[in-house]
């Protein structure tokens, strides 16, 4: 009975000990009423991260992260700010950011605003400062997470190693690295022998 009693007790001091301490030092919130947005979406996410595994015959991680998140479960979409999606496979790791994005049946992934896709041709452990890459640099792109697909109709420019290629309308196929420009297609390439470079348009 004793030994009941001196829990019982030790557990009140204990709690009003916290409650002393948060009315002595109150934590600053730092999600605000603006910060929030209407109650119809189902849930709201700040400064988040989500890791997706995928079991197939070549695994693939995707790590999503974003400032905000902004999720309606009716109709499978979501609202991002600041998204960084990076996708993480045997033989490649490719980065796509932007400004803002939104996804659709959990699927389609629209970015809008200073959009860059950085691919690399080795896997995210052996990726160093000095590595080369491929980035791709347009304004809105629209990404198919099932099939890989991305495609937009805005101007694009590709830079692989010292090469800059650009045109307007872009269709990609990034698990097999395939990219096609489909207009006004202009490239500025380094030549090793004379160390000059060369505009070629396509």
């Amino acid at each position: 009975m004793f030994n009941a009693r001196f829990i019982i007790f030790t557990l009140l001091l204990s709690a009003l000990a916290l409650w002393i301490a948060f009315k002595q030092s109150p934590t600053s919130i730092q999600i605000t009423d603006s910060s929030l947005k209407s109650t119809d979406y189902s849930w709201q996410l700040f400064n988040s991260t989500t890791w997706q595994f995928e079991k197939k015959s070549e695994p693939r991680h995707i790590i999503t992260q974003a400032d905000s998140v902004f999720y309606q479960e009716s109709q499978k979409s979501s609202d991002l700010r600041q998204p960084v999606i990076t996708l993480i496979e045997p033989e490649q790791t490719i980065t796509i950011e932007s400004r803002s994005g939104k996804t659709l049946d959990d699927s389609l992934i629209e970015l809008e605003g200073h959009v860059q896709l950085r691919q690399y041709a080795l896997p995210i452990a052996k990726i160093g400062t000095t590595s080369q890459n491929s980035l791709l640099k347009t304004e809105q792109i629209t990404y198919n997470a099932n099939t890989q697909q991305a495609y937009t109709d805005l101007p694009v420019t590709l830079t692989h190693q010292k090469n800059v290629t650009s045109g307007t309308g872009l269709r990609a196929d990034i698990a097999n690295r395939h990219f096609q420009l489909l207009s006004n297609v202009e490239g500025l390439y380094q030549v090793e022998e004379t160390g000059h470079s060369k505009s070629t348009p396509k």
